[in-house]
């Protein structure tokens, strides 16, 4: 009889931890949100088809140093290339740096992450579309170190 106890325990024990370390943020018409990383945080950085502006502060706990912005799913169509100033935006802002704008093919990846050793601001600004009804983006925000 105890030890079976002791299972259930643990495993409710591991499953409050693994739902207070996963934070996804799913985006409305217009979302703000702050979100702590810590050392095991594994946050998601989701838009929808609705979303026109979605802001997420991400700021360090204890146990981490470091935080890294990667995307996987990635569609912001915009007319200027270089610059992104025709069209949806998504915009990384590390601490004490220039926000620094993705837009079409340019996003952050897993060779080349957005890093911050403080607070990390991520923004993303859309125009509805018929054109683009799949646009938007999904990136995962975890701690590097």
């Amino acid at each position: 009889q105890q030890p079976q106890h002791n299972m259930r325990f643990t495993a409710l024990l591991l499953a409050i931890c693994i739902v207070h370390t996963a934070q996804s943020i799913k985006c409305g018409r217009f979302t703000t949100k702050t979100v702590s990383i810590g050392a095991n945080t594994v946050s998601v950085f989701d838009t929808q088809k609705q979303t026109k502006r979605c802001t997420v502060l991400y700021k360090l706990a204890s146990g981490c140093s470091q935080m890294k912005l990667v995307c996987k799913r990635f569609f912001v169509p915009n007319k200027d290339d270089f610059r992104c100033r025709r069209g949806d935006k998504f915009y990384a802002k590390a601490n004490g740096a220039k926000p620094k704008v993705f837009c079409n093919t340019r996003k952050p990846t897993a060779d080349f992450p957005a890093l911050s050793t403080g607070p990390l601001k991520v923004w993303y600004q859309s125009k509805p579309s018929k054109q683009y009804p799949n646009k938007g983006a999904t990136c995962k925000v975890t701690c590097d170190q």
